[in-house]
């Protein structure tokens, strides 16, 4: 494995997915974070398969091989016959409209009966904070499969020093 591109990749997820989004938390902005973070989920996906990361028609096979893999049984529950990825990350992406069928809040807006990926009133709630606490995990479980070779090296076009992004 080469050493030096794994660490690469590592650092590119973290400071493009995991920073950046953390960032856009930070400063309230949660509903941008959910269409984020629906790409995100589909981005790291492609880092487990072996196609090029450009690779056309994956998006969905990417969205749910990651949530299978790296963000446990809920979500792969709750994507079920690609309904997450439809209503996430599909409907946000290309529309900025949230489905009817997702209850997106942030946790201050969060009541007790307002769990993170529970059914409320026949809708999903998804509390950003919560599915970033995931993403972050999620990632942290790549860096592992990187760092035990279990996963192809992929070929990213840019760093994020070239994405002019600073700490």
């Amino acid at each position: 494995m080469d050493k030096i591109k794994a660490e690469q990749e590592k650092e590119f997820i973290s400071r493009i997915f995991i920073d950046e989004i953390g960032r856009l938390q930070k400063e309230g902005f949660y509903f941008f974070s959910f269409i984020l973070m629906g790409q995100a989920i589909e981005a790291l996906g492609c880092f487990l398969d072996n196609k090029p990361m450009k690779a056309k028609a994956q998006s969905s096979k990417r969205f749910s091989k990651a949530l299978n893999i790296l963000m446990g049984n809920k979500y792969r529950v709750a994507n079920n016959d690609h309904w997450l990825y439809d209503r996430l990350r599909n409907q946000l992406t290309h529309s900025f409209v949230p489905s009817k069928s997702l209850h997106l809040l942030s946790r201050d807006k969060q009541t007790s009966e307002l769990n993170h990926l529970e059914w409320h009133n026949d809708r999903l709630i998804l509390v950003a904070e919560d599915m970033y606490d995931d993403l972050k995990g999620a990632c942290k479980h790549l860096f592992s499969m990187i760092d035990k070779g279990k996963v192809p090296l992929k070929n990213i076009a840019a760093s994020p020093e070239d994405l002019l992004l600073h700490e």
